[in-house]
């Protein structure tokens, strides 16, 4: 009889520990970007124009999951990502200063413009695809990728 009440506390005891930290965060409490674009541009031209022979630093990423908003960034990962634009229409991908991939891209200007204001396309010499929605403003580049069911978009601050 004493077992069973020991065991009826402790289940009872886990039960509110759990709905207690699961109701210290109030869900519609967001964490507000580090930093974000206010004055994008609206044409491609002035877009390839910031990004062509540019450097960009990666800031942080929000993406939607199964227990809110999933917010990641240098510190988080302990990495440090960064995008280098060339004159060539390519972009190199750096992780810790190490490349991890060259690719060709192409921006075209979007009709809807809810997420960002051009298809930015990434090719590689496979022709593989990496499609994303681009907003680009003097010294900040937002990728929301778009061939992705998670909405992941990633922040970058010009170098």
């Amino acid at each position: 009889m004493k077992k069973s009440i020991n065991y009826s506390v402790s289940i009872l005891m886990l039960v509110i520990s759990v709905f207690a930290f699961s109701s210290c965060k109030d869900e519609d409490e967001k964490v507000e970007p580090i930093i974000s674009c206010e004055s994008s541009v609206s044409e491609v031209s002035e877009a390839n124009a910031i990004l062509a022979q540019s450097s960009w630093e990666w800031i942080e990423s929000r993406s939607e999951g199964r227990n809110g908003e999933i917010v990641e960034n240098p510190e988080t990962e302990g990495k440090t990502m960064s995008l280098v634009f060339s004159l060539g229409a390519t972009v190199e991908e750096l992780e810790n200063g190490q490349a991890t991939g060259i690719w060709e891209y192409r921006i075209n200007a979007l009709a809807d413009t809810t997420l960002g204001t051009f298809s930015f396309t990434w090719l590689n010499a496979g022709n593989i695809e990496r499609n994303y929605v681009l907003d680009v403003c003097p010294d900040i580049l937002t990728l929301t990728d778009a061939s992705s069911s998670l909405m992941k978009v990633s922040t970058y601050k010009k170098k």
